[in-house]
């Protein structure tokens, strides 16, 4: 029995939250979705959720109205976030507009968590560990194994709208402290020991 277009596209979006239209496995999805919006509006709002289409950052969310089902990151989950949101931030403002790919290195993604100083320290382990769950999510992909420092990973628009939507610059103030609540917690917990 072959399974219906729209039936694989909304269930694909109630288990990963967003559809990527610059992404190659995604692409058609989304502009599946694109051309039958209100289809897809009434199959999703009987149950409680919304479709939201950010056409500047090509990307289809899904959103439930009752803010259940969301994922619970651990903390180092969290601060991997919000270091991809930054890296995303800071490459999107330098990329030119005909450039739709933002790759940061596991070298780039080490600095920034170092400038933490968390107790914790950055390893192969603490990535991917740390990835499962926001890849799974179409916030970031591997682009090749994590082996050494110049691998890459592709951090997609979506982790933008992980998170409250702001303007790009606000975003990486935010982001910022919001990084800088997780180091002034763990000098907190050291300090208490």
């Amino acid at each position: 029995m072959a399974i219906d277009v729209k039936e694989e596209i909304a269930n694909y979006l109630l288990n990963n939250c967003f559809l990527i239209g610059n992404v190659d496995s995604t692409r058609e999805k989304y502009y599946y979705v694109i051309n039958h919006e209100e289809t897809f509006r009434r199959i999703f709002q009987p149950i409680g959720y919304t479709l939201v289409i950010h056409r500047n950052l090509r990307v289809v969310q899904l959103i439930n109205n009752y803010g259940t089902g969301r994922l619970s990151l651990k903390k180092y989950e969290s601060i991997m976030l919000l270091i991809f949101r930054l890296l995303y931030v800071e490459k999107r403002e330098s990329l030119s507009t005909s450039e739709e790919k933002v790759v940061a290195t596991v070298e780039e993604i080490k600095n920034e968590y170092e400038k933490l100083n968390l107790p914790r320290k950055f390893d192969k382990a603490l990535l991917e560990d740390s990835m499962r769950n926001i890849k799974r999510y179409n916030l970031v992909q591997p682009l090749n194994k994590l082996l050494d420092m110049n691998a890459q990973i592709q951090i997609y628009p979506s982790v933008m709208l992980a998170m409250p939507d702001t303007t790009i610059s606000k975003a990486y103030e935010k982001t910022s402290k919001l990084l800088q609540q997780y180091v002034d917690s763990d000098e907190e917990d050291e300090s208490n020991d």
